[in-house]
């Protein structure tokens, strides 16, 4: 048997070179490139380090401590004893509200004051007092027929105007009088007056004054003359402006008839008075 050689082509060969030369070209520039961007790779440049001082003079280092002393296990302590909780009674419960017993309990407090009340007022603090009443009375007078004296009785009336001097007195332009008919007859006496009324309690009073009197019968002529009238009374009813009184006066006066003193009187036994202050 035969075995022919045959050796390759020259351009087979040539490739290989170039290829062989190619990678060594690579592996140095790869070497190349690391040490460039290796900084570690380079040592640093020698420092010079500072000269070392001793120490001050007398200084001396510090002391050394020991170990520290080793402590045993802390004593053991007993269990406490548990106790249980203390028994409470139930809260109580306050009032309900208000809107639920509205009788036994005060209202809720107001944003609002109110007013307080105004006091009482003084009934018998009258700055100004008007009034006027009429009643059951009588007259005793001189009959202008037949001169003799007469007594009737009838209508009795009382006004009065006046103010306080101080609470319970009172001045007072005062107008007491009686009509009354005698036989066919009438006769009838006014007497105007200045009078005070003292209160002697809050409803009781009394009241007298000085005037002059006006009487008359039928179609004789009108007698004049000074009068004195004194009297008591009696409030039964005090509002808060107004009262409502009994009350009994006696007025007498002195007239001149034709140069002949004469004496009338008027009274009232009782007089139903309502006054305004």
């Amino acid at each position: 048997m035969i075995i022919v050689t045959v050796p390759p082509p020259s351009g087979v060969h040539n490739m290989k070179s170039l290829l062989a030369v190619f990678t060594v070209l690579l592996v140095h520039t790869a070497a190349a490139q690391a040490q460039q961007s290796d900084p570690a790779a380079t040592p640093p440049p020698a420092q010079d380090l500072p000269p070392a001082y001793a120490p001050p003079p007398g200084y001396a280092p510090p002391p050394t401590y020991g170990a520290p002393p080793a402590y045993g296990a802390p004593p053991a302590y007993s269990a406490q004893p548990t106790y249980p909780p203390p028994a409470y009674p139930p809260p109580g419960y306050g009032p309900p509200p208000y809107r639920y017993a509205p009788y036994r309990y005060a209202p809720p407090p107001s944003y609002y004051a109110y007013p307080s009340a105004p006091p009482p007022r003084n009934v018998l603090d009258r700055p100004f007092t008007l009034g006027g009443g009429i009643g059951f009375g009588g007259l005793s007078f001189n009959d202008q027929r037949t001169g003799s004296n007469s007594h009737e009785t009838g209508v009795s009336y009382t006004f009065r105007l006046g103010f306080g001097l101080c609470p319970g007195l009172l001045l007072l332009w005062d107008v007491e009088g009686a009509v009354v008919d005698h036989g066919n007859a009438r006769a009838e006496q006014t007497v105007n007056l200045a009078a005070l009324q003292l209160f002697v309690t809050r409803r009781l009073f009394l009241k007298g004054g000085f005037g002059v009197a006006e009487a008359s019968q039928d179609n004789f002529a009108t007698q004049w003359g000074a009068a004195g009238m004194g009297g008591i009374g009696y409030e039964l009813v005090q509002g808060w402006n107004w009262s409502f009184d009994l009350e009994a006066t006696i007025t007498g006066a002195h007239l001149n008839n034709n140069g002949s003193d004469q004496t009338w009187t008027n009274w009232s036994l009782v007089n139903f008075a309502l006054n305004f202050f």
